[in-house]
C-alpha cells in the first residue's frame, strides 16, 4: 500500500510550473530537441529511464519537434510506449538516420560514445535547439536559457558536460568546439566532450552562458552520485535544478512503473514526479 507523501525539504514541488513564457528577454534558441541513439547493438531496447527522460522534455520543453539521431532504431515495449506518448502531443518525431561517423577531420573515431558526441554537436550546429542525453531528466521549464546564444552546464570547475547543451544554429562557440576536433584522439576519453568546451569557455566567456549547478549537479563522482541513488538520501532538486543528469551507466538498474513506487531515494522521487506527476509517493 502506498500513498502520496511530501518531505519537509520539498515544499515547493507541487508548484513547479508546467510552462514558462515570461522570459523578460528575447528567446533565440528554437524548441527543437535533439536526442542521440548510438552504440545500441549490444543493448538495442529502449529502457524505462529513457522514457522518463523523453517524458520530462515533452512536459517542460514542449518541443516543436524531436530529431532522433540514430544508426539503428530502438526496439522494445518502451520505444513503442514513448512513440505513442509523443503522438498524443503537438510534438513531431523525426527519425534522423545517420551512420556512426568513422572519422572527423581525417582522425579515426572508434567508440560509440564519441560517435554520439560528434553527431550531437553537428546536429545542434546545423539546426539549433536543445540536446540532452537520454539519462538527463528535465525538471522545470528552461525559461531564460532560451535567450542565450549557447548554454552549457558545469560538471566541475574545469569541465562543461555535453550531456546537455542548447544553442542557436551556427553559434561561434559551437564552431570553435567543433574545430577543436582537428586534434581529436580517441584514447582521450572525455577531452573533447567535456574538457575542451571548458577550455573554450574560459578563453571566450562571452560566447557561452554557463549554468554552474542547475544541470549536472549532483555530478558523476561517487560522493555526488550517492545523492541520487543512496537509500534514504534526498537531494533537493526542486530548489534550483533545470535538469538532473543521472549518470546512468554507473547505476544501470532497470525500473518500471511499479518498482519506482518503492524507491526511497532521490531517483525515485524524480521518476515518480515525471511518470505520475507527483513529487513524492511512498
Amino acid at each position: 500500500m502506498w500513498q502520496k507523501k511530501t518531505l519537509p525539504h520539498t515544499s515547493i514541488t507541487h508548484s513547479i510550473p508546467a510552462t514558462d513564457v515570461n522570459y523578460n528577454c528575447t528567446p533565440v534558441v528554437p524548441r527543437i530537441l535533439h536526442l542521440a541513439w548510438y552504440g545500441s547493438k549490444t543493448r538495442p531496447a529502449f529502457r524505462f529511464h529513457h522514457v522518463i527522460s523523453v517524458m520530462s522534455s515533452l512536459r517542460f520543453i514542449q518541443p516543436e519537434r524531436i530529431m532522433f539521431w540514430h544508426d539503428e532504431v530502438p526496439i522494445g515495449k518502451w520505444w513503442t510506449f514513448i512513440r505513442q506518448k509523443i503522438n498524443k502531443t503537438t510534438t513531431s518525431l523525426v527519425l534522423m538516420q545517420r551512420e556512426a561517423p568513422k572519422e572527423i577531420f581525417g582522425r579515426p573515431v572508434t567508440k560509440s560514445e564519441h560517435h554520439s558526441d560528434i553527431v550531437r554537436l553537428e546536429a545542434v550546429m546545423k539546426y539549433g535547439g536543445i540536446y540532452h542525453d537520454l539519462d538527463v531528466i528535465v525538471l522545470r521549464p528552461l525559461g531564460k536559457l532560451y535567450c542565450h546564444n549557447t548554454t552549457m552546464g558545469e560538471e566541475s570547475p574545469d569541465y562543461l558536460c555535453n550531456g546537455f547543451f542548447m544553442s542557436v544554429a551556427n553559434a561561434t562557440f559551437l564552431k570553435l568546439w567543433h574545430d577543436s576536433y582537428h586534434s581529436f584522439d580517441s584514447t582521450q576519453w572525455g577531452y573533447h566532450s567535456v574538457k575542451m568546451p571548458g577550455i573554450i569557455a574560459k578563453r571566450h566567456p562571452g560566447l557561452v552562458h554557463v549554468e554552474k549547478d542547475t544541470i549536472h549537479k549532483p555530478n558523476w563522482e561517487v560522493p555526488e552520485r550517492r545523492k541520487l541513488y543512496e537509500d534514504g538520501v534526498f537531494y533537493n532538486w526542486t530548489a534550483r535544478n533545470y535538469a538532473v543528469h543521472l549518470w546512468y551507466r554507473f547505476h544501470n538498474v532497470d525500473y518500471n512503473p511499479e518498482s519506482i513506487k518503492r524507491l526511497n531515494k532521490t531517483v525515485g522521487q524524480i521518476f515518480r514526479y515525471i511518470f505520475y506527476g507527483l513529487s513524492y509517493m511512498l
